[in-house]
């Protein structure tokens, strides 16, 4: 099979790492190869420099107290001695629009931020995640097409630092994609989402957004805040920098666990009511509850962490039928590194375990020596990954495993979700999802705990992890599962709200007696 043939548009030769990174990735993957640099001109008047000398002032205050450890924004240079054959599709590596005259077979594709530049308007309006889309720009009177996106929490204090970490985050985006067109170049783009053409190139400052649920909607910012306006900016950081000062002379937030008795198997949605379950010492806090019922007793398996060295380890409690409450936890699994998400599971009579042992960048499988205190390592299911919160469920005749997983190093745990399958999880090796990854959205990504079986249905409760991990649970409803396709539609959350210490909460779990979740209490 002939490589797809990539051209890229560049305005220099020394480019920030992260787009080296892509040229990277493109050169060494088995269905692209890089045939050809044009490099384009972009020229600002120097009366327009001088209306963003607060902005440029702003940006190095930040990198000094935020941006130390910047990486992927430096500069490195790059080779362009390539002009071989025509390109297949062109990507635009400069910081701007631009109208290539050239028709190309596939278009040209750049990244469109909701904000230019990006990551800063977030930051400075509290926005809780950071959007970045890959689009096919419309050319003459053909439509463009969103090719992919992705949601991810935005830095709580650092434009520098937004940026940094946002443009490190899509690099991986494009380069998916293309590899996507290269196997599939008759329908690449038959699922892809049209929008109709619009001048990118126009010199207003404000512009609508693309937004897959509603259309075109908010204004989108093509220009940072002149001198005028970043004196407003500056006052509104200054506001939010002041708060996180304060914040540190209180006690630390903890997560803790509430529980309630099901009735009639079913799960009361009433938060209000359940009762907290025993919480440890100032310096440790319990999260990630499963629950499992076993004859006439009920197991609630948890995380607990100690902030004195910041490792987590697992306990199990056992209902209390005459006192109405789980009693204390006894210690269940340690290992030399952090444990969570004790996600307990019976088959065939036997109980297994996947704890999230993402220190050890692997996805292991345990089982029950002796139900439900002692437990023994007896495979792992992946090796070599950057992965959390496995979930596993069987459906139509196979075992599928949801699980997040950042494919490099300095990804967001949070942003995506990735689907493995086999027929048997004790044999078999894991195969991935022909769409992996399948979600790439901080605010639904993450599992929050087992699938749900209701009326038919079948439902993912998911973490929204934008502006603060855990900020609470999205269920999703599973429309379409097979090897080759994935689709899920949000249909409901569950936030805090239903008391006034709480300020997040990331796990769901059920069973026929018991309904279980957890909460960060405020400090």
């Amino acid at each position: 099979m002939a490589k797809l043939k990539v051209g890229v548009l560049i305005d220099s030769e020394r480019l920030e790492k992260y787009k080296v990174e892509i040229l990277s990735e493109i050169q060494k993957s088995e269905s692209c190869v890089i045939s050809k640099f044009i490099k384009v001109d972009k020229q600002a008047s120097v009366d327009e420099e001088n209306s963003y000398l607060l902005y440029k002032l702003f940006n190095k205050i930040d990198a000094k107290l935020f941006g130390r450890d910047i990486k992927y924004l430096g500069l490195e240079t790059i080779n362009t001695l390539i002009d071989e054959k025509e390109p297949d599709v062109i990507i635009n590596l400069t910081n701007f629009t631009v109208d290539y005259p050239n028709r190309v077979k596939y278009g040209l594709w750049q990244f469109v931020y909701k904000s230019f530049p990006l990551g800063y308007f977030e930051v400075v309006n509290n926005e809780p995640f950071t959007e970045v889309v890959l689009q096919r720009v419309g050319n003459g009177f053909e439509n463009g097409y969103i090719l992919s996106s992705f949601k991810t929490a935005t830095h709580r204090k650092s434009m520098v630092k937004n940026r940094d970490l946002v443009s490190w985050r899509s690099h991986m985006m494009i380069v998916r994609e293309l590899e996507k067109l290269a196997k599939n170049p008759k329908n690449y783009f038959d699922d892809k989402e049209a929008i109709l053409n619009f001048d990118l190139n126009s010199k207003n400052i404000k512009k609508k957004f693309f937004d897959f649920q509603f259309g075109f909607s908010d204004d989108r910012r093509l220009k940072p805040p002149k001198n005028c306006e970043m004196l407003k900016v500056t006052y509104k950081l200054l506001k939010k920098y002041a708060t996180f000062s304060v914040r540190k002379f209180f006690p630390m937030d903890r997560w803790l666990i509430l529980y309630c008795q099901n009735q009639d198997g079913k799960i009361n949605s009433k938060f209000s009511d359940y009762k907290r379950f025993y919480a440890p010492s100032q310096n440790h806090f319990v999260a990630d509850p499963f629950i499992v019922d076993e004859g006439e007793k009920s197991y609630l398996f948890y995380e607990e962490l100690n902030y004195d060295n910041a490792k987590g380890y697992l306990k199990v409690a056992e209902y209390d039928e005459s006192r109405g409450v789980f009693k204390e936890g006894e210690m269940m699994l340690e290992e030399e590194y952090h444990l969570s998400y004790p996600n307990v599971f019976k088959h065939k009579d036997r109980f297994y375990m996947i704890p999230e042992s993402f220190e050890n960048q692997s996805v292991d499988l345990y089982e029950s020596v002796e139900f439900p205190k002692k437990w023994k390592k007896i495979k792992t299911l992946l090796s070599d990954v950057l992965a959390v919160d496995a979930t596993l469920y069987f459906y139509d005749k196979k075992w599928w495993m949801f699980v997040n997983i950042a494919q490099k190093d300095d990804f967001s745990m949070h942003d995506e979700l990735y689907i493995y399958h086999c027929k048997d999880f004790l044999k078999d090796e894991w195969t991935p999802h022909s769409l992996n990854p399948v979600v790439c959205d901080t605010t639904s990504a993450r599992p929050a705990g087992n699938l749900i079986k209701k009326d038919k249905k079948l439902y993912r409760p998911a973490q929204d992890c934008s502006g603060l991990y855990g900020r609470k649970i999205v269920i999703n409803e599973v429309l379409l599962l097979n090897e080759n396709e994935y689709k899920e539609r949000k249909v409901s959350e569950i936030n805090s709200q239903f008391a006034d210490d709480l300020v997040a909460v990331h796990t769901l779990n059920s069973s026929k007696k018991f309904t279980v979740i957890d909460a960060i209490k405020s400090r």
